[in-house]
């Protein structure tokens, strides 16, 4: 199994000068956790739910401005880890763990954007591959 039949190829992104509302806006609407941060076609960084949680915790009064907080100050930036299509996800499962990551974008040779792919994506797959009879709400 690879990368490519299991990413996400219509990814969600966010320029890094967007204000954070906006971008938690698309997270919500589009019901992801991630999405990446690109300036034209260039990955620069990784915004997650997880990023905002830290960025507020690590504010003295816990709280986050989410729309004079601009994306950039709170993502994680490049270099990030990334897999390409044809990558294993084997491969893609390792650098999950020994990364704690939660979410690879997908990338070419050449650096271009392709897609995602998720922790979730993966154990998706090995359900599907394992389990016995497929549930019809997978």
């Amino acid at each position: 199994m690879t990368v490519s039949k299991w990413m996400t190829s219509g990814v969600v992104a966010v320029a890094p000068n967007e204000p954070l509302f906006a971008a938690l806006e698309r997270m919500a609407e589009d019901q992801i956790r991630h999405v990446l941060v690109l300036e034209g076609e260039r990955l620069v960084g990784i915004l997650s739910n997880r990023d905002v949680v830290r960025a507020t915790l690590a504010n003295p009064e816990r709280k986050l401005d989410l729309h004079g907080t601009s994306v950039a100050q709170v993502m994680t930036p490049a270099p990030l880890h990334t897999v390409r299509p044809e990558d294993s996800l084997a491969r893609a499962a390792e650098t999950f763990l020994y990364n704690k990551v939660n979410a690879l974008p997908v990338v070419d040779a050449t650096g271009k954007v392709l897609g995602i792919l998720t922790s979730e994506d993966v154990l998706r797959a090995v359900f599907l591959a394992e389990a016995p009879v497929r549930r019809p709400d997978v």
